[in-house]
């Protein structure tokens, strides 16, 4: 299976080609399914000249050893699997568990709505002057029955040489999504990682970067997440 995050993925695009113009839009970009809501809707909206081909495609997403897995799954029931979006016109996608169970922390997939219109004719792509192929790639959590708890734990962890290194445990059970990571030493030294990032419950993630040049001094890390700031010093390189 090819990597569906090799693929072009995007929530809304405008794409200019020669005299035609073509446009997607796409709500929600993030789906969530709660034992109050266990149904959501995704609606793709096709502004182009011509009709567009989604078929749908439900992954289990895990992150194990601090990287992000992607597996094929039939947990996910959409509907309808394939459909044809009219130009000018809409499609509604609903998205539901197939057994829906009650779970003890939030699970975690991932929604390919994957674009497999047919490319045209050489003599119809010179009349258009148009070649697009955009699909679209959305998280989708299906919440715990419990009260939605996050317990992130941020410390340091063992770099390579030369480096520095910080890493997030979600010990809860619902994700936290981290928008920001910045660090400081001393009065000169900041550096911004611009990290946005995701952890799912019960799950971490570790992030290295390189030791400014010449500075021996402990290091600050502060973390702009969903649970609040969160920061940490790291220790200096050893002697």
């Amino acid at each position: 299976m090819v990597n569906p995050f090799c693929k072009l993925a995007v929530a809304a695009a405008l794409i200019c080609c020669g005299k035609a113009a073509f446009a997607l839009g796409i709500s929600p970009v993030l789906v969530e399914l709660t034992p109050g809501k266990p149904v959501a809707t995704v609606t793709i909206g096709n502004n182009s000249d011509a009709s567009i081909v989604y078929q749908a495609e439900s992954l289990v997403w895990r992150q194990i050893d601090g990287r992000d897995r992607y597996e094929e799954t039939d947990d996910l029931v959409v509907v309808p699997p394939i459909a044809e979006v009219a130009a000018g016109g809409s499609q509604i996608f609903r998205v539901a568990l197939r057994r829906p169970a009650a779970v003890q922390a939030e699970r975690a997939y991932r929604l390919v709505l994957d674009n497999i219109t047919e490319e045209k004719r050489p003599e119809e792509a010179k009349q258009s002057n148009v070649l697009f192929r955009i699909s679209h790639n959305l998280p989708v959590f299906v919440a715990s029955a419990g009260v939605p708890c996050v317990q992130p734990r941020m410390a340091p962890c063992a770099p390579p040489q030369g480096k520095a290194c910080v890493r997030l445990d979600n010990d809860g059970n619902r994700r936290i999504k981290i928008t920001g990571l910045v660090v400081e030493g001393g009065s000169d030294v900041r550096h911004d990682m611009k990290v946005v990032d995701t952890v799912l419950a019960g799950a971490w993630k570790q992030w290295t970067f390189d030791r400014p040049a010449g500075y021996a001094g402990t290091l600050t890390v502060h973390a702009e997440t969903s649970a609040g700031p969160l920061t940490v010093v790291l220790p200096p390189p050893p002697r």
